[in-house]
């Protein structure tokens, strides 16, 4: 639109560029001409003004546009700039980063083969130490199985030894033959010896029977929660295991046996032990007075008349919510392992018992339930009654 408007001012001014004036001036005829011309040369000099007007709007418009686009050109082109020097400087980037990748790169895998080579070397190392060890293994596993044989043979030798103690014994009262130095009368101590010698037997170590005996101390010590606060009574100290246990714990308790050497054995470790019969001390102890009544290794060693006695007695001394634990062997050919048991004593029949004696509540723990110690030393296995009144 700019160009069209130069254009029509052009061609007005070249429409209006000459005026011709005539040669004679002073005729009437060249006044009026004049005249004429003069009111003409106003109207040429308006038209040309406007023209020029016109055209130097024109040309400034065009000038002003002109300008923008020179503008935008610049604009345009810095911003082309610009980002031509932006992706130079991308392009320099990803090379930069291309060179120190491939140098991590080249470190890496370096470093992995390097890890790769120990780790060979480390395998290595092993399967020698393993092919090495299997023979050590083997000859400790040997070495293992003939202990245990060895054991095993010392644990036949000393029952052989109990049991012809035991006839030695029996056989030389009933000969009448005291007066020979190697009598049982001219051996003090022989009952109390075999008592000892047998929980070794049967038991193992002392250490080992205070651990097996330690899984019941939570059963005494949840009846004392519930008011049951009174003593515990022991029927069987042995070598004072489970003694030593309460008392450790901070639980009273009372036991007794007729052995010497029991006693001396428990004084050692500090257990007080009764010189009296067990069953005499549940005889007499106070009804609701006891807190707990624990027999270990005692059951299989009554008649059947005393165990349903002992049975009503304990039903008898406890405190509400006391228990009485009974822990006896299960019957296997191991049980002759103890001389002094007479039979096994079926879960069962425990059960009837304290069940006739009054007790509500009675439960049968194998081995493995519920604090019940899986096995005796060899895997003698022994379970559990547990009754509240």
């Amino acid at each position: 639109m700019s160009h069209a408007r130069v254009a029509d001012a052009l061609d007005r001014l070249e429409q209006h560029a000459n005026l011709h004036l005539p040669l004679r001036r002073g005729d009437l005829l060249g006044r009026l001409a004049l005249r004429f011309l003069w009111r003409r040369q106003a109207k040429w000099q308006v038209e040309t003004n406007l023209a020029t007007r016109d055209a130097v709007s024109a040309l400034s418009d065009e000038l002003r546009a002109a300008e923008g686009h020179f503008q935008r050109w610049l604009d345009e082109r810095g911003e082309l700039v610009r980002a031509e020097s932006l992706h130079r400087e991308l392009e320099s980037l990803y090379r930069n980063d291309q060179n120190l990748s491939a140098g991590l790169n080249q470190r890496l895998y370096s470093a992995v083969g390097g890890l790769q080579a120990q780790l060979s070397g480390l395998a290595l190392q092993v399967t020698e130490s393993a092919e090495r060890s299997g023979g050590a293994e083997a000859r400790l596993k040997e070495l293992e199985a003939q202990l245990d044989r060895v054991l095993a043979a010392a644990e036949q030798v000393r029952l052989r030894n109990v049991q012809v103690d035991l006839f030695l014994d029996r056989a030389r009262r009933e000969s009448g033959t005291s007066d020979e130095p190697a009598s049982a009368d001219a051996v003090p101590g022989r009952d109390s010896f075999l008592e000892i010698a047998v929980e070794a037997l049967l038991d193992g170590s002392a250490e080992r029977a205070r651990d097996a005996v330690r899984a019941y101390l939570p059963i005494i010590e949840d009846a004392r929660k519930s008011g049951a606060t009174g003593a515990v009574l022991d029927m069987a100290p042995g070598r004072g295991g489970w003694p030593e246990v309460l008392a450790a714990a901070g639980v009273r308790y009372r036991t007794a046996s007729r052995n010497a050497l029991v006693r001396k054995q428990c004084e050692a470790v500090d257990v007080q032990v009764a010189d009296a019969d067990p069953m005499r001390l549940l005889e007499e102890a106070t009804p609701g007075s006891l807190g707990a009544i624990t027999a270990f290794r005692f059951a299989e060693r009554l008649e059947p008349a005393a165990l349903a006695r002992f049975a009503e007695l304990a039903a008898a001394a406890l405190q509400p919510g006391g228990p009485l634990v009974v822990e006896t062997p299960l019957a296997s050919a191991d049980f002759h392992l103890d001389p002094f048991a007479l039979r096994p004593v079926h879960p069962d029949f425990l059960r009837f018992l304290t069940e006739a004696a009054g007790f509500s509540h009675v439960e049968v723990r194998l081995p493995g339930e519920a604090g019940i110690p899986v096995s005796a030393p060899g895997g003698r296995e022994r379970y559990c009654l547990l009754a509240w009144r």
